[in-house]
């Protein structure tokens, strides 16, 4: 029997209870352990994943690429939106757990960061106004029920403007052998992920991370129907959760 779970519940969970363990799943980022060295540390490594995605772009697609009108998708708390932000004319940034976008908002103020449009997501994102030259999703997707992605994916797709360049992660397979357990218990087993929080001494309603795989024929079918006619990929590796980024450009 597979047991339905609302993933968009799990998040807000995640912003109300630990919203920056949402983001990067270490222990130093748990509510009860993140000091201010640690909240600094978790922004600086927001700024050193901006730098590299946008140097790959420069070097495999566009030298001449600026940023203007961004748009990132699942934005969490603004670990990535805040230095994009930095470097763009105007962001957007979407996500489906108001907790989070709340704190979004607290940290851009904080930061002084004043060009940044917060807006709660939906498949459709029929909240978007226009168009975007850079749309980027890291870690994402993963968190995201296949179909469901497959259909968000193609509707961001349709977002990005002549010219503009995605940069989109997705989660593909699993190196950890012995999570297929887990993920097969937490989705399958009544109470299963209650128990699995037990196990690993969490509080049994704690929110729980649900892992999704996507086949790579089904994303690439989607870009060519998109009108993407080039892309290249990087490999990630993130505790055995193996994934790609996806560069692409829309050349017209």
């Amino acid at each position: 029997m597979r047991v339905p779970h609302d993933t968009d519940k799990n998040w807000e969970q995640f912003g109300r209870q630990d919203p920056y363990y949402g983001v990067i799943t270490h222990d130093n980022y748990r509510q009860e352990n993140l000091s201010a060295e640690r909240r600094h540390e978790f922004f600086e490594s927001g700024i050193a994943h901006m730098e590299a995605v946008l140097s790959t772009v420069r070097r495999r697609l566009d030298a001449e690429f600026t940023v203007k009108r961004a748009l990132y998708f699942g934005c969490g708390v603004g670990r990535l939106l805040i230095p994009l932000a930095r470097i763009a004319e105007e962001v957007t940034g979407v996500d489906v757990s108001d907790a989070m976008l709340e704190e979004a908002r607290k940290n851009c103020a904080a930061q002084s960061v004043q060009n940044v449009l917060l807006v709660k997501s939906d498949d459709a994102l029929s909240l978007l106004d226009g168009t975007y030259d850079f749309i980027h999703l890291f870690i994402v997707f993963q968190h995201i029920p296949v179909q469901r992605g497959e259909r968000i994916f193609a509707q961001l797709l349709r977002r990005l403007a002549p010219g503009g360049v995605g940069v989109i992660h997705f989660k593909y397979g699993q190196e950890v052998k012995n999570r297929k357990w887990s993920v097969g218990m937490d989705r399958h087993v009544p109470w299963g992920g209650n128990l699995l929080n037990l196990s690993k001494g969490r509080k049994w309603s704690a929110a729980r991370m649900q892992m999704f795989s996507y086949d790579l024929n089904i994303l690439f079918a989607l870009l060519q129907k998109a009108g993407i006619t080039e892309f290249f990929t990087t490999f990630e590796n993130h505790g055995g959760n193996l994934g790609v980024m996806l560069y692409f450009q829309r050349t017209s």
